[in-house]
Formats: structure tokens, sequence, C-alpha cells
């Protein structure tokens, strides 16, 4: 238009073109026209050298800087625009807070050393507070155009959650104004301070907790979350599944789990281990002849049998009451995790128990199938088995700047685990066997150096460490391994060891007041109960030795193969592990139980979801009985998020996250970083990754003297008498 004239830059820009978003759903924006019409009126305004009646726009940005944009999450039409190529990797949310920044460069030959914008004296991460009204000027040319106040408002993080930032003037910020404001702070719970919040604008529980610890240096509290519908609905369901996980033989398929399983099987017909060729294959009792292969798949389990089972129903089902939809496992073929394609997971079915198998078991059911012969979802499950994800988190305890978080479960590869479970460890390389099992007494994601990471986890900041470890009680087959302070320990403490099995001696690994704490990656498996494995796989021997080895050849294939195969692995430098937020991230699935989950579910609504419940605690505000009106929202829930499977834990010895979720069904609570990576690194090597293991594997202290205390967990591993 004629009106419109073209504003040209002066030289010289601190631009930094490597400072680029590095999270997902990022567009450039080109040409950036909203920041160089207000940039460039802005500008000649300042210099009094607008004229009435014409536009200016600058003929483009400095060099190094790039506008990017997003679409926001909890409402997509709106799109959030981020300024990127800031020297300390900061971006500008908005072009007025941009702006003195430019004004700076263009006045001092590029150079941004003493710039007074807001993102160069940005604290620790956070942003200063624009002023309220214009207390000075960046250059003494200032017109009345460009001196239209701001509100003073709070520190804002680029993120596509928060709503717009109010108007803003390009003055400096004004500090004395803001520490004028009087009186003592409203005290927030960290569930309830809606200052951090996550990207669905649920209060960022954990980051809260974080800067909550660097105040007071040392706390230790439950983790609430009453504006998080997910975390509520956890609440309910959460205690009824670890308590039949605890009821549960070990042996049992829990959900989210992958199994082996056959889709069809004839009455009257088992799954055998053939002796002529080492294989297992389809059995007819009546003619006493081998039929066939079995036509194995992997799948995931999605609910768990609802009638009685007995172990006797792992390889031939008893006398059932129901139907096999209530007596058997709910069964979702495994969609691989590397396609968009996830139609196989609607193909579901429900089985008897007896035919399943423990995914962890591969190698012997399916050794001597050739793979052109085995149906794609084994090649799925296979992919996701270097796939953690943790559980059920409900406690943050630190010093400053180091802070745990402890979980009630979960997910490694294939399998889930829970305090309380007992678990094999893997051996070293060159050890025949495994001879060393664990007692789970508590699943820790660890958080470092906090001190150093930036406070806003939205920005390209230094992130703090997140590690995942397992601590518990370890026990050895081998006498000579046991630790030696055992031999001084008071005659009247019961060893534990000998509870585990009637014909196995179990040695201590740690001195009695002390603990093992183990990477999660040097848990091989759960340790099924001795009936389980003498069912699964026949032996000669009338009282067989607990098979810790069982599924170790299998185990370590398949983690080699998922990171040589999964792309989320395959395409990051230098990892062998892919940590989800929640199981359904982990495995990649868009549905469970034939529900949407997580972001493929259309109806998530968490903005409505916490309108309902600062409602229904106004309304219960003084009733004793508000639970009730708690289990009246279920029907907001998000789908499947109440469902979710159990728990286990998770450790990385390296590496940082992008947090953790609860339950297969949906986000289920605020992830620990937006920005970390979802990929972790134990090494590239066998040798190496086994060194790093025994290097993480050590003897702790317990956490606390009340720990110390606790009764011994009920092991519950037993073997033919």
């Amino acid at each position: 238009m004629s009106n419109k004239v073209i504003v040209p830059l002066r030289p010289g820009s601190d631009g930094d073109a490597t400072h680029r978003p590095t999270l997902p759903g990022f567009t450039e924006v080109v040409p950036p026209t909203t920041y160089l019409e207000k940039i460039g009126q802005q500008w000649m305004d300042s210099r009094g050298q607008a004229v009435a009646g014409k536009k200016y726009i600058l003929e483009r940005l400095p060099p190094g800087y790039a506008l990017f944009e997003r679409a926001r999450k909890s409402e997509p039409s709106h799109v959030d625009k981020f300024l990127y190529g800031h020297p300390d990797r900061k971006p500008f949310d908005s072009a007025n807070r941009f702006y003195p920044h430019f004004e700076y460069l263009m006045n001092n030959g590029g150079d941004s050393m003493g710039c007074p914008c807001t993102v160069c004296n940005a604290k620790g991460g956070i942003l200063p507070p624009m002023g309220r009204k214009k207390t000075g000027s960046i250059t003494s040319h200032s017109s009345p155009a460009s001196a239209a106040p701001a509100a003073l408002t709070a520190p804002t993080a680029p993120t596509a959650s928060k709503g717009p930032t109010a108007p803003q003037g390009h003055t400096r910020p004004n500090f004395a104004a803001a520490a004028q404001i009087k009186g003592r702070p409203k005290v927030t719970e960290p569930g309830m301070d809606s200052s951090r919040v996550d990207d669905e604008g649920t209060p960022d529980v954990y980051r809260n907790l974080i800067d909550k610890l660097k105040r007071y240096r040392t706390f230790d509290e439950a983790i609430k979350e009453p504006m998080s519908l997910d975390w509520r609905a956890e609440q309910e369901l959460l205690p009824g599944l670890l308590a039949k996980l605890k009821a549960d033989p070990q042996c049992f398929p829990r959900a989210g789990e992958i199994v082996l399983y056959v889709r069809h099987l004839p009455n009257g017909v088992d799954i055998c281990r053939e002796e002529s060729n080492d294989g297992y294959r389809l059995y007819d009792r009546k003619s006493k002849t081998f039929l066939g292969i079995p036509a194995w798949e992997a799948g995931l389990v999605g609910q768990t049998p609802c009638e009685t089972t007995e172990l006797d129903d792992l390889v031939q089902e008893q006398g059932k009451e129901m139907n096999v939809a209530y007596s058997g496992v709910r069964v979702e073929p495994l969609p691989d995790p590397n396609s968009s394609d996830k139609s196989l997971s609607k193909r579901y079915t429900y089985v008897p128990l007896h035919q399943t198998r423990p995914f962890i078991f591969w190698e012997d059911y399916l050794g001597s199938i050739p793979k052109m012969d085995w149906h794609p979802t084994i090649n799925n499950a296979l992919t996701a088995m270097s796939t953690v994800a943790v559980m059920g988190k409900h406690r943050f305890k630190g010093t400053w700047p180091e802070a745990q978080i402890y979980c009630h479960g979960i997910y490694i590869g294939s399998e889930m685990f829970t305090v309380g479970d007992v678990v094999r460890l893997l051996p070293k390389a060159n050890e025949p066997g495994c001879s060393d099992i664990l007692v789970i007494r508590s699943i820790r994601v660890k958080l470092t150096y906090l001190d150093l990471a930036s406070s806003n986890d939205y920005d390209e900041g230094r992130p703090y460490n997140s590690s995942i470890f397992v601590i518990g009680k370890g026990y050895t087959k081998e006498a000579t391994r046991s630790s030696k302070e055992w031999i001084s320990a008071d005659a009247d403490e019961e060893p534990l060891w000998e509870k585990f099995s009637k014909h196995t001696v179990w040695h201590p690994l740690q001195p009695p007041e002390k603990e093992l704490q183990i990477p999660f990656s040097r848990i091989l498996g759960r340790f099924f109960e001795a009936e389980a494995m003498a069912l699964w796989f026949p032996s000669s021997n009338p009282v067989p030795d607990p098979n810790l080895s069982a599924g170790l050849v299998g185990i370590r294939k398949a983690r080699n193969i998922a990171r040589m195969t999964d792309q989320r692995i395959t395409l990051a430098f230098d990892t062998t592990w892919f940590w989800g937020d929640t199981r359904a991230e982990a495995l990649d699935l868009q549905t469970v139980n034939g529900l949407e989950v997580g972001k493929h579910d259309k109806e998530r609504d968490p903005h409505s979801w916490r309108k309902k419940i600062k409602a229904m605690e106004n309304s219960a505000a003084g009733d004793k009985t508000a639970v009730s009106g708690m289990r009246n929202l279920r029907g907001f829930m998000a789908s499947g998020s109440g469902s979710g499977p159990g728990s286990g834990p998770e450790t990385s010895t390296s590496g940082t996250n992008t947090g953790t979720g609860t339950g297969t069904g949906s986000k289920s609570g605020t992830s620990l970083s937006r920005k970390r990576s979802k990929v972790i690194s134990i090494s590239s090597g066998e040798e190496e990754e086994e060194e790093e293991i025994r290097k993480h594997t050590k003897i702790i202290e317990p956490s606390s003297a009340t720990e110390r205390k606790k009764n011994n967990p009920t092991i519950r591993i037993a073997t033919h008498s």
C-alpha cells in the first residue's frame, strides 16, 4: 500500500541462529508480519520520525532471530507466537517484550551488553515484571504513542498452555513499584498454585514442589493434585488395584503388560513342549498327538479376569461359572510404535488364561519358529522392550538441591512391577546365570542439580537431571557373595530369605540395617512362583530349584532389538531407553479398552473439569461427605484415565526425562518437565552398560528411621514340596 513505509535496520545484531524451538508443534512464521509492523511503528514513534497517516513496517528481523508459532493444546483455534534467537536462549513471547531489546541493539551497534529488557534481566529463567507505567525511556526521543501504560503482570513462561500476556509497553521494569506491594503473600498448596501450569492449564505440582523445596531447603510431603481430575480418579482406583496385585500371585498377568497369546485354541488342546524338536506345539489330549505350531500374537492386557483364578488355570482352564469375557483376559494386539496406524488395537479378543504366556519368555516359545512366520505384533512388542514409565507418584521428599519422588510402580518393557514385588536381577555378562533377587521396598525418581537448572521448564535453559532407582532388600543363592556383617547380626533377627523357598537358602547382599539400590535396567523380571514355572516349563526334577535365569537370553535380545528399531531411540543421540509420561505414551497407544487415551481423546477437556472441581469444592466446603461429589465427576473423566493398569518402579542411570505419568488411560497428572528429552542413555555398548549398571548398584541407608522400622513385606515365592 502507498501509505506503508519500509523501515531499514541499522547494522549489528546479537541474534543466535542456533536458538530454535526443540519441542514438537512449532512452525516458522514467514514473513513475521505482526512483529515487523509493531516493531517498525514503535521504533519510528520512539525516534520522533513517524508521520501521521503513515504505517511503518520493519524490513526484516535482526539477523539470527526468527518467529515461530504453535497452536495452544487447550484451545487449538488460538495460536501463540514466540521469537527465538536471544543469545541467552530464551524466547520472547510478544513483540512488546522484544521491542526494548531491539531498540537497544539498534542504538548500540548490535551489542546487547547492559540491555534493560526483561529477557536479558531474567533471573533463573523467570522474567521480571514489566512496569505498570512509564517511569523511564529507553531513549530520549519517546513520543506519546510509544508510552502506552502496561499492566503489571506476573512473570509468564513461553508456553502454549497459558493465556496471552497483557498489553505491555517498552519501558524499563519498575522493580521499585513492585517492591511497594505490601502484605503477607498468600500461601497456596503446590497442587492448587496456578502460577505454574502444565500444557493443559493444570497447576504444575512438580515445578511448584521444586520451588517450595528451594524456599524451605528441606521438606517431605504427600503429592496432591486436587485440580486434576485424572489424579482424583486415580485416588479412588489405585488403592484397590494395589491391593489386588498384592493378593494375586506374581505369575498372573497385570493390566498394561504385554503378553504372548493364542487367539483360538480348540477344546481339549493344550500348548506343550515337544521333546523331539525342543519347541512348543499344540497337543491333543484325546488322541495324544501333536497338531502344529501355536499362532502366537503379542498384545496388551486391557482387563484381567474378574472370576477367581487358580494356578492350574495357567495351562488348562478349570471349571468357570462365567463366560470368557469375565473369566478370561482381554488382549489387544500391539500396534507398531513406529507407525501412525494403530488399527490393530481394535482387533481385541478375550482369551482364557491358559492361552497366554509372559512375553519375557518369547525366545522359549518362538525360538523354533521361523521369523517369517511370526505374527506382526511380535516384532511390534520387541520394538517396545526398551520403554519405561513410572506410575502412582505419591510423595515428594528432598533437601536442596536434590529431591526424590516416590512411586507405587513402574513398567519396564513388557512387565509391570510394584512395591512389594520380588524381582530377579540381571547377572554380569561373564556369569552363567542369575543368582540374585530383590524385594522391592521403594521406587523413586531422583531429581538432581536443581540449583544449576533453569527454573522455567518451558525455556531452552539447562534442565535438572532425572533418574529412577529401585530400592529394597537383596538376596543371593551364592553364600560367598553374602554380606559378612550378617555373621554378627542379633540372633533374634529372623532370616527373611528363608521364607522365599523351602529348598533354597537365600543370603543377604547388604548389612541388616541397610538396603540395596539398583537402576531399573538391572531388573530382569518378576520372580514367578515355582508352581507356575513348573507348569509352563515342566521338569523331571520333583523339587525344581528356582530358575532365576528363565527369559534371560530373550530379555537381552529384546532390549537390543528395541534399541535398533524403536525410532524414538534410534533418532536420538546416544540413547538406549524411551521414558514415557504414561504407559500409553511409552507404547504409543491411541486406544485402550476401546477408549481414546491421552492426546488422542477428543472429548478430553481439562478446562471444563477444573470448573467442575472448583464448583464441587465450593459446594463441599462445609460438607464432610464430599467424596460423593467427586464420584459424580467420573462422567467427565478422560477416557480410561481411571482404569490405568498398576505400576512398577523405574530407574535411569543417566539422562533426563520429560516426566512420568500414571495409568494407561490418559495424562493422569503433570509431567516432571516439558523440556526434557524422553530418551535416556545408559551406554552404547553392552559391556559399558553393565559397568554403568554396577556403578549405580550400591548399598544405602534407609531414608529415615521410620522406614527402618517397617515390617518386611510378605514374600509369596512358593516351591514344590
